[in-house]
């Protein structure tokens, strides 16, 4: 590759002002904002607000539930910074951690993780509870809370998050400094959710989607801080706030926006059109696909799966029925469960394309090939990104 290619990028002035405002990690700084989730911030604040009133002795768990791509994770982790702040002034101490349950994937890895931050180890041989234990008598020592942020919670088993739950329970109200927001959505939680863990969660936030007018107001602002000005107008904003609006899903318009930038950097543009935006909306995963999937049952997703892993493997837009459950049974072989016969198979093929998950054909009968034949192919998603969806999300009982 020329390196005249690099000279002449970095040398052109970049379409933006601030790109990682709008990636997936950003959290409002303290001149910056959080629009339209003000209730859901007073009432976190309003829920946690004894952490003060008893100098940290308290100890609650609170869910935080809401589909895809509306700003849950931004509205808590923006409320644990605001918090802590606030904290801090108050001469309280208080530490907040993360975790992404697709990363941290046992209350183990959790809880060693929480030693290690706390600047002590728990060292080797101990089991959870005795690690648990020793968290909390390190941060009544110190007279410290910790809050803890849990991510996609569901990737937990009900077994961990119960114990987790229990924490002011197994070791008494007065000494535990130990609270917990687990966020999720709705159609996950429930496959783990079960009566123990609902008696142990004090409180639910439900979020709902936003307004076309707040979405409007979100876009400006979040353009405003990534952009240079004029590079995006407010008639191309209102088509992305368009698509935001059709899909409930404000994290499709934050991508779409970084997505143009970034192109419009790679050959040099001034601006972001319309065309740009339809173009980079074909290329953003739509995340209504995820609702659709969680919606499905286990053998249908499985189903779903071998669909995309029988398109990469072949390299043809479409596949056939008795090559994808060829798949299908290998796949349920690696994930250890039964496969169904392939007259089931078939029926959650059709159940795949009522959901419009899949889109199928029937060819006509040839002379080599006697009766229908139907071929499958994916709708709206590449099968490379479908197959990485589960290989994050595997399906289970």
């Amino acid at each position: 590759m020329d390196d005249d290619i690099f000279e002449k990028i970095l040398r052109t002035e970049s379409v933006f002002k601030d790109q990682a405002t709008l990636g997936q990690a950003w959290v409002p700084k303290k001149n910056q904002k959080l629009l339209a989730r003000d209730s859901e911030i007073k009432k976190l604040t309003a829920i946690h607000r004894p952490i003060i009133e008893t100098e940290g002795a308290y100890s609650v768990n609170t869910l935080v539930l809401g589909t895809g791509g509306i700003g849950k994770t931004l509205t808590v982790r923006f409320f644990g910074r605001r918090f802590r702040e606030a904290m801090l002034k108050r001469d309280i101490k208080l530490t907040i951690e993360y975790y992404d349950c697709l990363q941290h994937r046992t209350k183990s890895s959790i809880l060693r993780n929480i030693s290690e931050r706390l600047h002590y180890s728990a060292g080797h041989g101990y089991s959870d509870n005795e690690i648990m234990e020793q968290i909390l008598k390190e941060l009544k020592k110190r007279e410290e809370s910790l809050l803890i942020i849990l991510d996609e919670v569901h990737n937990l088993s009900s077994e961990d998050i119960l114990a987790l739950f229990n924490a002011s329970i197994g070791f008494g109200e007065a000494n535990t400094r130990f609270c917990i927001i687990a966020v999720s959505r709705p159609t996950d939680w429930y496959k783990v959710d079960n009566e123990k863990i609902s008696s142990r969660t004090q409180d639910i936030i439900k979020m709902k989607h936003y307004s076309r007018d707040e979405a409007f107001q979100i876009m400006q602002y979040r353009r405003n801080l990534a952009f240079r000005e004029g590079i995006l107008e407010d008639e191309n904003l209102e088509l992305i706030t368009d698509i935001v609006t059709e899909n409930q899903n404000m994290r499709m318009g934050i991508d779409i926006m970084r997505a143009c930038g970034i192109r419009a950097d790679e050959h040099g543009l001034s601006s972001i059109n319309s065309e740009m935006i339809l173009e980079s909306r074909n290329d953003i995963n739509p995340t209504f696909r995820a609702d659709v999937i969680d919606n499905l049952r286990l053998h249908e997703q499985v189903a779903l799966w071998s669909v995309a892993k029988a398109l990469l493997r072949s390299g043809d837009p479409y596949t056939k029925v008795e090559e994808t459950y060829d798949i299908y049974m290998m796949v349920c072989e690696e994930i250890n469960i039964k496969p169904h016969v392939q007259m089931s198979f078939r029926k959650y093929i059709r159940n795949l394309a009522n959901v419009k998950a899949i889109h199928k054909d029937y060819l006509n009968p040839t002379i080599e090939k006697k009766g229908r034949q139907l071929e499958i192919r994916l709708t709206d998603i590449s099968a490379e990104k479908l197959c990485e969806y589960f290989e994050k999300n595997i399906p289970n009982e």
